[in-house]
């Protein structure tokens, strides 16, 4: 739900967070609303309920769910002169977006495409720019550009978040962890994105990444882990390998059968088509029980921070 609070409502939580409270009208959200009558996190000042109080809880829930989104959000919209009046609608994930676009705009400005496909690549529905004017105007002005080209053309972007000096690559089926840049500066990582068709940007990786631990960031669903074995197939042409990162809580596993998943297990074959010999049996029980109970863990529910120290 918070993936929808815009710059306003953002804003607003850090105030809470400095001056433990705000004026801001913000109590007609959605999700404000639930912070303050379901989760007790936030209260109403007791003598005008216009004014929202932070409670004790508030400070702990703040500093882990926004504090560097928030921090990270500011710099970069101060970076780039987009003024707050020009951003009031943009929302939490509009930003984050518009962090990636900036972090590979050198790649996107040498690959014209579309609008209607450079929106459905980077915020998943092919109009969401032409009908976002303040998110268009945005793109516009880091890419440098004035509209983009009509030519049409298959989109083969690099889209990475690099590091200097990586201690490892990180290949992430979503493009979740590379709106948060913060996570390969804070894992001395670089993170690709090599989900649906993707894949093909693996020739481009340079040698000297090669020569680094590589692991696999992605949904545990038959889709997911498809994709990954197709990526280990690939990089077997190049003498190397990759390994699949363990969910550090896989007891965050929902239904296949949600209206936003498609992804579904095939139980008429053994372990739904995969090959037993590309995972561990670590994995592997994992996988089946996942089969059998027909269930999923989405990527992003992943403390990936934790997982890659873990493995580093």
């Amino acid at each position: 739900m918070n993936k929808n609070i815009t710059w306003k409502e953002l804003k607003a939580l850090d105030d809470l967070y400095r001056k433990k409270k705000t004026r801001a009208v913000i109590q007609g959200h959605p999700y404000i609303n639930y912070l303050i009558h379901e989760r007790g996190i936030l209260d109403l000042k007791p003598d005008n309920i216009k004014v929202i109080v932070s409670t004790e809880r508030f400070e702990t829930f703040y500093e882990k769910e926004f504090k560097k989104p928030y921090e990270e959000a500011k710099k970069f919209l101060i970076k780039y002169d987009i003024k707050p009046t020009a951003n009031k609608a943009f929302t939490i994930e509009d930003i984050k977006i518009l962090m990636l676009i900036a972090e590979n705009k050198a790649e996107l400005r040498n690959n014209p495409t579309t609008i209607e496909d450079f929106s459905n690549e980077f915020f998943d529905i092919s109009k969401y720019l032409k009908n976002k004017k303040s998110v268009r105007d945005a793109v516009f002005k880091i890419l440098n550009i004035e509209r983009f080209s009509l030519d049409k053309k298959e989109n083969q972007w690099r889209i990475v978040i690099d590091n200097k000096y990586p201690k490892a690559v990180i290949m992430c089926e979503n493009k979740s962890y590379l709106k948060q840049p913060w996570i390969a500066k804070e894992t001395q990582t670089k993170l690709w994105y090599v989900g649906g068709n993707n894949i093909a940007i693996i020739d481009d990786i340079d040698e000297a990444s090669l020569s680094k631990p590589i692991y696999y960031s992605c949904d545990w669903d038959l889709a997911g882990l498809q994709i990954f074995t197709r990526i280990k197939d690939k990089l077997k042409e190049r003498n190397t390998d990759i390994q699949l990162l363990f969910p550090n809580q896989p007891h965050r596993r929902v239904s296949t059968y949600i209206p936003y998943h498609d992804s579904h297990w095939d139980l008429s074959k053994t372990l739904s088509g995969l090959e037993l010999k590309d995972f561990t049996k670590k994995e592997l029980i994992l996988i089946k029980s996942l089969i059998e109970k027909e269930e999923w863990i989405e990527e992003e529910s992943f403390d990936v921070v934790g997982m890659i120290k873990d493995v580093l």
